[in-house]
């Protein structure tokens, strides 16, 4: 008994406190009937060689503790598949921005071998930091979307665990009321991307020319001109908080795996305030710093620079309109479906009447 006492207590000690007593008490009772069921079969009393062979056909106290444990992981298999995608698409964009910059530097720069190799090292260095940090803000992104799911005790496809099935869930699940779980992920990182980058990096959108006459984008050892002005920056404040309600809408949608009247309601207003905001922007100062006195006097007056100040503006000028008609055909979207989930709903009722 002091074997079984032992192995019970090794047991239980990988288990959590709350759940660890009942536990072991299952535990020793279990042992305690295989050991009495061992002794009447081989008709004698139970020694140690016995229960030494009922604690090994038990097996290894870790992997006990762990069918008692719910799985542990940082990343589910239900995420994963998303997850990896989205992996190879930063990475393919990062590696592409990367090659692209060493193609830029290598042939404005690179004037002899030692400078090549110079350069090359950057960018590998630049693309092994890239990557990492991608792939770390990935990993955080899905990390708290799985810890948000398993805390809703809901599965990714919403539907609820351990409690009885009830036809009325139809209402709920039923097209158009499913969520598409790759493109909310896919929103999800995004909007955290784009947080990230205009308020802690708006550098980035820096447009940038050394003394030699070489161009670049972001910041670094140059001159560096912001690409967009104040008065857009004054707005991003206002972009950040429907950016994070966005995400918070998203991972609520995760939880729960479907659309409802609540929180279409929540997506309709976030779009109408997308629609106010980009209203405001085209109605207000140039959100594009670039002027001719931006450049220097050599360049200023330079056939590509006029096109460029001419077509930047328009270029956020149609992204903003673009931006309006998105958010109003998905806000005529949003009441349709609400409209038809009545519908749907109304119909089975009736028939189940």
């Amino acid at each position: 008994m002091n074997l079984i006492d032992s192995y019970v207590s090794e047991v239980g000690r990988r288990l959590p406190s709350k759940t660890r007593a009942d536990i072991e008490a299952e535990i020793s009772s279990a042992l305690e009937d295989m050991l009495e069921e061992r002794s009447s079969k081989a008709g004698r009393l139970a020694d140690d060689d016995m229960v030494f062979e009922i604690l090994k056909e038990y097996g290894d106290p870790e992997k006990v503790a762990g069918s008692y444990l719910p799985e542990r992981y940082l990343i589910g298999p239900s995420l994963y598949p998303i997850f990896w995608t989205l992996v190879k698409v930063f990475l393919a964009i990062t590696l592409i921005v990367v090659l692209l910059g060493l193609g830029i530097n290598l042939g404005q720069s690179a004037h002899d071998l030692q400078t090549g190799l110079q350069i090359l090292g950057k960018a590998a260095i630049n693309l092994y930091t890239s990557a990492l940090t991608s792939l770390a803000t990935l990993v955080l992104i899905f990390a708290i979307i799985e810890w948000a799911l398993k805390n809703s005790g809901k599965k990714v496809e919403g539907l609820p665990l351990n409690k009885e099935w009830d036809p009325h869930s139809l209402t709920k699940i039923s097209p158009p009321n499913r969520i598409k779980l790759g493109e909310t992920i896919a929103e999800v990182v995004f909007t955290f991307f784009a947080i990230f980058l205009f308020n802690f990096y708006p550098q980035v959108f820096n447009l940038g020319y050394s003394t030699s006459g070489n161009w670049y984008i972001g910041t670094g050892n140059w001159i560096s001109v912001p690409i967009l002005s104040e008065a857009f920056f004054r707005f991003i404040p206002y972009l950040t908080l429907v950016w994070i309600l966005t995400i918070v809408l998203d991972i609520i949608l995760l939880q729960q795996g479907y659309w409802n009247t609540l929180t279409r309601i929540f997506s309709i207003t976030l779009k109408v305030i997308n629609i106010a905001i980009s209203a405001a922007m085209l109605a207000g100062p140039s959100l594009i710093a670039l002027t001719a006195s931006s450049f220097p006097s050599t360049l200023s007056n330079t056939q590509a620079i006029q096109i460029l100040l001419k077509i930047l503006p328009q270029i956020i000028r149609v992204g903003l309109w673009l931006s309006i008609l998105g958010n109003t055909i998905e806000i005529i979207k949003a009441f349709s479906s609400m409209i038809s989930n009545r519908q749907f709903a109304f119909t089975i009722t009736g028939k189940s009447s």
